[in-house]
């Protein structure tokens, strides 16, 4: 596999969070763990759910309390309107929050964020950029699931997903504005060297012939999943790691590397935490090259530490994303930062039309 090339990366900052998280529609924390160690006072980080939640409690969180004897509760829901109540409040539910994109560029401007600790966090020496409040952790990708029982010839590229003749089928897609826009562009034709700044309209109207196909627009992560293996849509766009999970589960799924959108996850600790030194000793474990190593080889992602992913046996990299693969995309999320709310705001009118 070849080398991480991290210039490209130096100019990004992901996945850009739910759209979900931007305009608050998650509900509220779910308490999904908690480890006994020091529990009268633990760090609370609020992530995605599902099988992801369980990767963190077992490559991150227990390791993180076992050698640290600090407590770490796992909550559901990272939304950043909640977040935000929670800081203008300062009746804090959430220590640590996990996001990315543009939404979270924008909250971290408007001061929701503490400023990440260089003392502790070593926040150079990155494949991802940090910001002065947003830590990488986690670098995977989104793409095309598929049942290949089911789907003997499958749509391997966005462009293929958008030919019903040549590869027919219910499609589900996500209902966040970032993501679903580079996708419909790259399957409307254009290049990943040109995408950006994105082509809105033609974005638009790309969506606007997949439409009727569209059988599910999914809102929870966990779904994009449990849709497809349960045989309510033949296509699903969701994420490497998701699907690297199922499939040690057992289930008929699997994942095309031939075209995927690269997104960043970050982690944040939001202002006003009284565990805040607790809070940037989590992160600095969960970014640490071991762990980071760990993490690759349980949930398919690309290490944040340059030299880990080559020191990854050849099983695990071989299904990992290659950002030097011209065909990929690495997200801009400077591109959202400034765009996300208006551009969000237009896709839910169109997804109601």
């Amino acid at each position: 596999m070849k080398k991480v090339d991290q210039s490209r990366f130096l100019t990004s900052t992901r996945r850009q969070v739910l759209s979900g998280m931007g305009a608050g529609l998650l509900a509220a924390p779910f308490v999904l763990s908690a480890s006994k160690a020091g529990a009268a006072d633990p760090v609370v980080m609020v992530t995605f759910g599902g099988s992801f939640a369980d990767v963190v409690q077992k490559v991150i969180v227990d390791p993180f309390t076992k050698e640290t004897g600090i407590a770490v509760t796992i909550a559901n829901g990272p939304d950043l309107a909640k977040a935000k109540a929670q800081v203008q409040t300062g009746n804090l539910e959430w220590d640590v929050l996990d996001g990315s994109g543009g939404p979270l560029l924008n909250a971290a401007a408007e001061g929701l964020f503490e400023e990440l600790d260089t003392k502790i966090i070593k926040t150079s020496d990155l494949v991802a950029r940090a910001t002065p409040h947003c830590m990488p952790f986690l670098i995977y990708a989104g793409g095309i699931a598929y049942d290949p029982k089911r789907t003997m010839s499958p749509a391997k590229t966005f462009a293929d997903l958008w030919d019903d003749q040549k590869h027919p089928g219910k499609i589900g897609l996500r209902t966040r504005v970032s993501e679903t826009l580079e996708l419909a562009l790259l399957a409307d034709g254009v290049s990943p060297a040109n995408l950006y700044p994105l082509d809105v309209d033609r974005a638009f109207a790309a969506l606007d012939k997949v439409k009727p196909r569209v059988a599910k627009w999914i809102d929870q992560t966990p779904q994009t999943i449990s849709l497809l293996t349960a045989g309510e849509i033949d296509y699903s766009y969701t994420y490497n790691g998701r699907v690297a999970t199922a499939k040690k589960e057992g289930l008929s799924v699997d994942f095309s590397t031939d075209q995927a959108l690269l997104l960043t996850q970050y982690y944040s600790v939001l202002k006003g935490s009284k565990r805040r030194e607790q809070a940037m000793r989590y992160i600095e474990f969960a970014c640490r090259p071991d762990i980071q190593a760990n993490l690759a080889k349980a949930y398919a992602s690309v290490p944040v530490r340059p030299g880990v992913l080559e020191t990854l046996p050849d099983d695990v990299r071989a299904v990992l994303p290659s950002p030097t693969d011209p065909k990929m995309v690495l997200v801009k999320e400077e591109f959202w930062a400034d765009k996300f709310l208006q551009l969000d705001r237009r896709f839910k009118e169109w997804l109601l039309t």
